[in-house]
């Protein structure tokens, strides 16, 4: 009998479309090795097939509804309607076993659609297109991922304004920053100085001074690059 430890374990989900019982693959914790982490806070591992975010996303092998941790349990009867609808030609697959970067591009994609049509808050959506973003950055395609970072922004302005990050792991400062981040990530970097300069003056900065330094730095660098470009 084989003892070894493996990265990969399951984890049982229960379908909140169709209540089917499935397992679904996460990794353990012990086996990440932090090769570096991005200003937008995508984490690179020395091993980035053991990536977290290739398995967040948990696939009904029955009904095609696909859910990450942050989705609510609660759903409207239009919703499920709208989702039946939506996956009434899906074919039973299975991606409860290892994941490539391809299969987490597309269990994303279904994550994203399932959302949707459950009608999620927008700092759920912002996550997953900000996720899809990542994904895109690990195959150099920036094209796709500056598609998605366009489509975080929108998200995350959309959940600040209606204040639904509340009971979540965010903040108002840290939405404020990834706004703010993500715009001077696809080239709006008027717009990012609005948002950065709001962490930097934030009231309750003391509380989170890692994302003030964070949001500091990112303005500063935008002002240096200002003035290269005028006097160059």
């Amino acid at each position: 009998m084989n003892n070894e430890i493996t990265p990969l374990y399951d984890k049982n989900v229960i379908c909140l479309l169709c209540s089917t019982s499935f397992n679904t693959k996460k990794i353990r914790s012990r086996f990440l090795r932090v090769e570096t982490t991005h200003s937008d806070f995508f984490t690179e591992y020395k091993n980035n097939q053991l990536n977290p975010i290739f398995y967040e996303v948990a696939v009904c092998p029955n009904c095609g509804f696909s859910s990450s941790d942050t989705f609510s349990s609660d759903m409207s009867e239009e919703s499920r309607q709208s989702l039946n609808q939506q996956f009434t030609s899906w074919k039973e697959q299975d991606f409860g076993e290892e994941r490539n970067l391809e299969d987490a591009i597309h269990v994303t994609k279904l994550a994203i659609l399932s959302g949707m049509l459950k009608k999620e808050k927008a700092i759920v959506m912002a996550g997953l297109c900000l996720r899809l973003a990542w994904m895109h950055r690990l195959s150099n395609d920036w094209e796709q991922e500056s598609r998605y970072l366009l489509q975080s922004i929108d998200q995350y302005k959309k959940s600040y304004s209606q204040v639904d990050y509340l009971q979540t792991t965010m903040t108002e400062m840290k939405v404020l920053y990834l706004i703010g981040e993500l715009l001077r990530r696809v080239g709006k970097e008027q717009e990012a100085v609005q948002y950065l300069s709001r962490v930097v003056q934030h009231k309750h900065k003391h509380t989170d001074p890692k994302i003030v330094e964070m949001a500091r730095e990112q303005w500063y660098e935008m002002r240096e690059n200002d003035k290269e470009r005028r006097f160059s």
